[in-house]
Formats: C-alpha cells, structure tokens, sequence
C-alpha cells in the first residue's frame, strides 16, 4: 500500500512537473510575439508648458492686467473720496442735531438723505467690485481660450499626443527639462499680438 501511495505521488509529480514546463513555455514564447508588438506601438509624445511662466510672460495678458489693476485702483480711490465725504455730512448732520440747529422734522428728512447715500454708496460699492470681478474673469477666460487654440495648433503641427501643464498646484510632480514647450509657445503667444 505504501509502495502504491509512492508511485502514484511520484507520477503525479512528473505530471505537474511536464503541466508546469508546458504552460511557461507556451507562455514565454507568446510574450516574445507580444514585446515585439508592443515595440512596434509608438510611444506617446507627451510636453509640457510651465502655467505660472505663461502668466508672468504673456505681454498682452500682463499689459491688460496691469490696466485693470490700474482701473481697479481708480475705482478705490474713488469710492474712499465718497466715502469720507459722506462720513464728513454725518459727522457735520450729527454736529448740528446735537447743537439744536434741525427741527425735529428737518432732523428726520436729513437722516434720510443721509441713510439713503449710505445705501447708495454700499450699491455702488458692490456694483464696481462685481464689475472688476467681471472684468478679471472675462481677461483670463480670454487668456485660456488664446493658450488652448494655440496649444492645438502647436500638438497638431508636431504631433503630440498629450501637452500638460507643469507649474505649482499641478498634478505633475517631475518633468524631464528637455520636454519643456513653454519658451516656444511664449514666442508664438507674443507673436499674435
């Protein structure tokens, strides 16, 4: 019996064994015809621009930017002038209730007059605040509808497959230098304009 569990373990060996070598050799002469196909695949072209250069380069996107920082700065002027003259009149009206010169129904009126310029000035406030916003959104959407024509142009003209976006807050960590697209795409951005 015991010579019987031998026999059978050693065939069933042999048998794994000639599986096991008949498998990874079917297997290792397959893979040779699939390296060779995949060496046959081109591999991705694959560039990058540096965001943050593009910003700080791009002289018509930093022209414009300058003159709404600019705009933006008129604008606070402005309302820091309206606002110290409107808390000039409340001082002025507050200075006068105190002193007995407004009736009580005059006093009344001018608090009125006053409050309604208070919510005046608030409006305008808010109204040159959104319209800067506006102005902001509108220059950088223009400067991403620009980059991306001009990036599509450029990946069709040398056939990249992928152009990526390389700056702080991207999702790429590390890029080889020699990959980098960013002086070219800058000659060609300050070109158009």
């Amino acid at each position: 019996m015991k010579n019987i569990t031998s026999v059978l373990t050693w065939i069933l060996l042999v048998a794994v064994g000639y599986l096991f070598y008949a498998h990874f050799a079917s297997a290792t002469s397959g893979s040779k015809g699939k390296s060779t196909e995949v060496e046959k695949e081109e591999t991705p072209k694959v560039v990058y621009v540096n965001g943050d250069s593009l910003l700080s380069k791009y002289t018509v996107f930093q022209e414009q930017l300058t003159a709404l920082e600019a705009r933006g700065k008129s604008m606070e002027n402005t309302l820091a002038g309206r606002g110290r003259s409107l808390q000039q009149e409340m001082i002025n009206a507050e200075q006068k209730a105190q002193s007995g010169q407004f009736a009580p129904a005059q006093l009344q009126k001018e608090q009125q007059r006053l409050m309604q310029k208070q919510q005046n000035f608030v409006a305008e406030q808010d109204r040159m605040s959104k319209q800067l916003m506006s102005e902001r959104q509108k220059l950088q959407e223009d400067l991403e509808k620009r980059v991306k024509e001009l990036l599509t142009a450029i990946r069709k003209e040398k056939g990249y497959d992928f152009i990526l976006n390389y700056g702080a807050g991207t999702g790429v960590l590390m890029v080889n230098d020699s990959l980098d697209i960013t002086k070219a795409v800058l000659e060609k951005l300050n070109a158009k304009n």
